[in-house]
Formats: C-alpha cells, sequence, structure tokens
C-alpha cells in the first residue's frame, strides 16, 4: 500500500485520505482490493475536512516515543468522510476524553516524518 499521497498532503498542511475511484467507500489505508466492490487497485486520494469524532481510544501508560511521554491518549477517530485514522489527541486531559467527541485535525507538516493530531472541535458541536 502506497501511502506517499498522505505524506504529501501533510507536507503540504491538508490530511489527504484515499477511497474507491469505482464506488466511493473511503479507506485509510487504501486497501488493495476494495471491500465494497471487489475493484482492485482503485484508490484515489482526496483532501478531507479534517473533522470527525472520536470512535475508541486508549490511554498509553507507558512511554512508547519520546515525544510523547506517559501518560497519553492514542485514538480511532472516524472522519466526517468515514475513513478511521489511528492518531493521538491534543487538548485534552486523558479523564476529559470521550467516544463521541467532536474533534478537528492539526496537520504539522514541519515534523519530519509530518503528522497529524486531532484536538477538540472549539465549539465541542456534534455532527
Amino acid at each position: 500500500m502506497d501511502v506517499q499521497p498522505h505524506v504529501d498532503g501533510l507536507r503540504a498542511g491538508e490530511l489527504r485520505v484515499a477511497r474507491c475511484g469505482s464506488c466511493g467507500t473511503p479507506a485509510f489505508p487504501p486497501p488493495r482490493i476494495c471491500p465494497r466492490c471487489a475493484t482492485r487497485d482503485a484508490a484515489e486520494w482526496f483532501t478531507a475536512s479534517g473533522r470527525g469524532t472520536v470512535w475508541s481510544f486508549a490511554v498509553f501508560h507507558k512511554t512508547y516515543l519520546a515525544g510523547h511521554p506517559a501518560p497519553y491518549p492514542v485514538a480511532i477517530v472516524e472522519l466526517a468522510e468515514g475513513p478511521r485514522i489511528i492518531t493521538t489527541l491534543t487538548g485534552l486531559t486523558t479523564a476529559d476524553i470521550r467516544v463521541g467527541q467532536p474533534v478537528i485535525a492539526d496537520v504539522d507538516a514541519h515534523s519530519e516524518p509530518p503528522r497529524v493530531v486531532f484536538r477538540p472541535e472549539p465549539d465541542g458541536a456534534a455532527r
């Protein structure tokens, strides 16, 4: 699976994800074969809005990466466009995170590699 378009998007300050070019089913990372229509190698990339909701999360109590001292939240965010992304959350204490919480992407185009994290929506409005 080639995620270079995702990385290039992050470097440009955009959150790019894929969908099937035949049926439009969103996925990230893009599968070789679409789970809905079985088309092979039909991924097309698009820029997502960056809005989503916390689908699930866990709090890691061990430091695995130097930039993430424990405890820190790791979440699965379901984007408004459909695909889910594994990410970290910022701007919240681990006690304040809840499933269904509206979040928005923050793209760090200047880190290496570039990355995306999610923070709470400013108005907290549900979609």
